[in-house]
């Protein structure tokens, strides 16, 4: 559990409401506090009122997703870029071109201690 006064907040995109679930549920029991959104528009809308300490995108979606948010923080705040952990089953030549400027990526099935040990080490 991460010991913190304030609760480190992380900002999930993905369109998956199982997936949605289970990473909301595995941060949370770290102690981690979760916004959970399913479209790149509103990711950008919380990202301009929160201070996230991670944030966990999926780039592959039906609508705009993570390369949108991507995008934007390479134009508008591109420190911000070293806070995203990419949770995709996207093939590698998507993988590639999105991954260059990002923290990590956590491949889609992925082992839960995988996924907690990385947020983890962003916001020790």
């Amino acid at each position: 559990m991460i010991g913190l006064l304030k609760k480190p907040r992380v900002l999930l995109l993905d369109d998956d409401p199982s997936m949605q679930r289970l990473i909301a549920t595995l941060l949370r029991r770290e102690g981690l506090r979760v916004d959970v959104v399913s479209e790149a528009r509103q990711a950008i809308e919380k990202m301009g009122r929160f201070d996230y300490a991670v944030l966990l995108l999926d780039i592959m979606t039906p609508t705009e997703g993570g390369m949108t948010v991507i995008n934007h923080l390479r134009d508008d705040n591109p420190s911000l870029l070293k806070r995203v952990v990419l949770v995709t089953a996207s093939p590698a030549s998507v993988l590639r071109m999105a991954s260059k400027d990002v923290f990590a990526v956590v491949q889609k099935p992925f082992e839960a201690p995988e996924l907690v040990a990385t947020v983890r080490r962003l916001v020790a």
